[in-house]
């Protein structure tokens, strides 16, 4: 018996030696960056970047799915969209291409058209001082968000992963209970807690995974109330090496309307086909993409 213990601690010993050696052998892992100086160069990338979006368009297709009370689907509805990113909000363009798999008629998609170019000449009317002072009111209600967004949550780096062959530092997000929310954005999102990845070298987001922690009442709870357990998902990539363009996102949203009526829905949204395009004044658009 004695015998067979030694046997046994020796053995132990030898497998300690031989991890320890083995461990020496790995690379050191890279220690991960400073917090601080990390997110506020984070910070920096998360205002919008109207001149590089306004160079790309894309096709978005929009997939909406009712869900039963098991969360199964009952119904599902898939529109495509032609999307051209505007250097200013109102110049976007969605341009619907088809639904449910049947493709728009040419006069569908003229009559399209020309809705969208009235609404440009609505906003073409205005004059440069009223434009400024949009543009203004946007870029300040995005920094009072921002503010808020980096007051009101505890961030913690978590570790190191790898997202398309590019590494990404992954942090998790908890709303801070005590912190009092100034702005009607910042009172719905201190509700949701999650994960977000951020690309090491470009500081951009790469991925958001958020879920609702407590209900989310809109206009104190008689417009609608959002349920524990609502999730959503967000992905971005590098396109051409030049722009973080979105891939891909999906929400699944659990909420009772006007006190009475349920929703339960599954929203997804992917979006490929990112083409260089030159902003005109006249929105020209080339044939409509395969849709297979």
């Amino acid at each position: 018996m004695r015998t067979a213990f030694r046997i046994s601690i020796v053995r132990f010993l030898y497998a300690f030696v031989f991890f320890e050696c083995f461990c020496s052998l790995l690379p050191a892992q890279t220690p991960l960056p400073d917090s601080q100086s990390f997110l506020a160069q984070f910070r920096k990338k998360l205002h919008r970047d109207r001149t590089l979006l306004s160079q790309y368009t894309y096709t978005e297709k929009y997939t909406h799915i009712d869900l039963d009370p098991n969360g199964k689907p009952k119904r599902t509805e898939v529109t495509v969209y032609q999307v051209l990113p505007g250097a200013e909000y109102w110049q976007s363009y969605r341009r619907m291409i088809s639904k449910d798999g049947v493709a728009l008629s040419e006069k569908e998609l003229e009559k399209e058209d020309r809705d969208h170019e009235n609404e440009m000449r609505k906003h073409e009317k205005k004059s440069e001082a009223e434009l400024r002072k949009d543009r203004e009111k946007d870029d300040r209600e995005e920094q009072e968000l921002l503010d808020e967004v980096f007051a009101m949550y505890d961030v913690r780096f978590v570790g190191r992963e790898t997202i398309a062959a590019r590494p990404a530092i992954l942090m998790t997000f908890n709303s801070k209970p005590s912190y009092k929310p100034k702005t009607s954005d910042a009172k719905m999102i201190q509700h949701v807690d999650g994960k977000i990845w951020v690309d090491e070298e470009d500081h951009e987001l790469v991925k958001l995974e958020a879920e609702v922690a407590e209900p989310i009442s809109l206009g104190a709870g008689l417009l609608a109330k959002v349920q524990m357990g609502s999730r959503l998902t967000f992905e971005r990539r590098k396109v051409n090496d030049e722009v973080w363009l979105p891939v891909a996102s999906q929400v699944n949203l659990n909420a009772r309307v006007l006190l009475l009526k349920g929703l339960n829905i599954r929203e997804v949204v992917e979006y490929s086909d990112h083409k260089k395009y030159r902003v005109e004044t006249n929105f020209k658009f080339g044939p409509v993409p395969n849709l297979d």
